[in-house]
């Protein structure tokens, strides 16, 4: 069961009213959690924070999670020493859907290596040609 199905089964009026809150009309009241799951989908990081306020176990999840949320006068996550602040940092840094510290290239990134690459052999076969029509 997904967030979204859990908190339209938990409070469907709740869920009625994030997706009224967005401009969106209920259709049908049975597909609730389906159409927060297209909401969010469709407008984002807003209507996620709309859907966690209404999650029915929101205050025990923030109440576990406390000591974590901690943050310090600038906003960023306090350095206490006490080894949970560097594993947390640690953490951070595998938040990405692969579990690696770095991110995979991306799309065009690629592209233009494979482009480099054809280039570089294009070269080097025109070289090829050209010593052997000297000879």
């Amino acid at each position: 069961m997904s967030v979204y199905q859990y908190v339209a089964d938990n409070d469907p009026k709740g869920a009625e009213m994030i997706i009224n809150s967005f401009g969106y009309e209920v259709t049908n009241r049975k597909n609730l959690g389906q159409s927060l799951t297209e909401l969010v989908s469709q407008i984002g990081e807003p209507a996620l924070k709309k859907v966690i306020e209404y999650h029915p176990d929101r205050d025990i999840i923030l109440e576990f999670n406390a000591d974590d949320l901690k943050l310090n006068a600038d906003g960023k996550k306090s350095e206490c020493g006490c080894g949970n602040c560097a594993r947390m940092r640690t953490q951070e840094q595998y938040m990405n859907a692969n579990g690696n510290e770095t991110q995979k290239e991306t799309k065009p990134d690629i592209l233009a290596h494979q482009t480099n690459m054809i280039v570089v052999v294009a070269t080097i076969f025109i070289v090829g040609a050209l010593m052997l029509k000297n000879k």
